[in-house]
């Protein structure tokens, strides 16, 4: 029988399922105890092992040196960041992941970001708990009011997995969604929105929302230019990656009001320190990476790679193959 090591969250019916596939599975590290095993404990528990399922431990070049019948690795991430995919493919390790497993996580909590933003519903509980009821004497109606959402425009800027899905939830708002995406062709994009120039989405939108990886096309790409193109009465939205905006620019826009705020879920910086400047803004809402963090993500990897997986025992392709050149070999 053969031996699966998983170290990542996983769904137990998941974990079933691979018992029923034949392998012998243990459970281990950051899926059980949130702290992840060390590159040197990790590669002592893959000597005999022919899958292994990680998320946060990290799959070096050391582990795979000690795993010599390891056959296939499987990322519960969106990227195999955590993965020497090099090394495997120099050893014929096939390489899983999941992308889009996190997709409808962060899309809701965006649109969760949108609302308390807007809405200054963030801002009102806060102030509830640490003042009380009244604003200066007057009550909190005229302090904490926003905009409604219907008829307003959602910028997209990037429309992969995550993207598609935040603009499918606030067609229910009745808003108009632009979107930028230079990969994308107006058939791909569909009924989703009108795919447009950077420049349009930076101008029209009411709301505009990061939805990019971070490449050297795309770090920094929202400096202090893209932000003067921005409305002042509209909002920015950041569930992606820090790196993708310039922060100096950013903090200058909202603490001049050329900005009406901002929902960020990602910083230069984390942990976000506790003397952190942005901590000193009343118009941005902050959120500690939460995005990816709803209780049925494991359970879309854990799927994800089960089907793969039985997609590659059935001497198939499986669909999220990382390094299709070891099917080769």
């Amino acid at each position: 029988m053969k031996r699966a090591l998983i170290t990542a969250e996983f769904d137990p019916a998941a974990v079933d399922r691979l018992s029923d596939m034949g392998y012998a599975v243990e459970l281990a590290g950051w899926g059980q105890t949130r702290h992840a095993l060390s590159e040197e404990t990790l590669a002592r528990m893959v000597s005999d092992v022919s899958l292994l399922v990680v998320e946060v431990e990290q799959a070096t070049a050391v582990v795979l040196a000690g795993a010599p019948i390891l056959e296939v690795i499987a990322a519960g991430r969106s990227q195999p960041v955590n993965v020497d995919v090099a090394a495997a493919t120099e050893r014929g390790i096939v390489v899983l992941a999941t992308p889009g497993r996190n997709a409808d996580s962060v899309a809701d909590f965006a649109v969760g970001l949108m609302i308390a933003l807007a809405r200054n519903i963030s801002r009102a509980e806060r102030h509830l708990r640490q003042e009380g009821w009244l604003v200066d004497g007057e009550i909190p109606y005229f302090h904490f009011r926003g905009p409604e959402f219907a008829g307003k425009t959602l910028g997209l800027i990037g429309c992969g997995a995550v993207g598609r899905e935040f603009a499918r939830r606030v067609h229910g708002f009745g808003m108009r969604v632009l979107i930028y995406d230079p990969y994308l062709t107006p058939e791909q994009v569909g009924d989703l929105g009108r795919l447009t120039t950077l420049d349009e989405v930076l101008t029209q939108s009411d709301f505009v929302s990061l939805h990019v990886p971070v490449t050297d096309e795309t770090r920094g790409m929202i400096g202090a230019t893209e932000l003067a193109r921005v409305k002042p009465a509209a909002y920015l939205i950041n569930t992606a990656r820090a790196a993708v905006v310039d922060e100096a620019a950013l903090f200058e826009a909202l603490s001049t009001a050329a900005l009406a705020g901002a929902a960020l879920d990602v910083f230069w910086e984390e942990p976000l320190p506790a003397d952190s400047a942005w901590f000193s803004l009343d118009n941005v809402l902050l959120t500690p990476h939460l995005g990816g963090a709803s209780d049925d993500v494991k359970i879309h990897h854990s799927a994800m790679i089960l089907d793969d997986l039985q997609t590659l025992l059935a001497g198939g392709e499986p669909a999220r193959l990382v390094n299709p050149e070891v099917l080769a070999q």
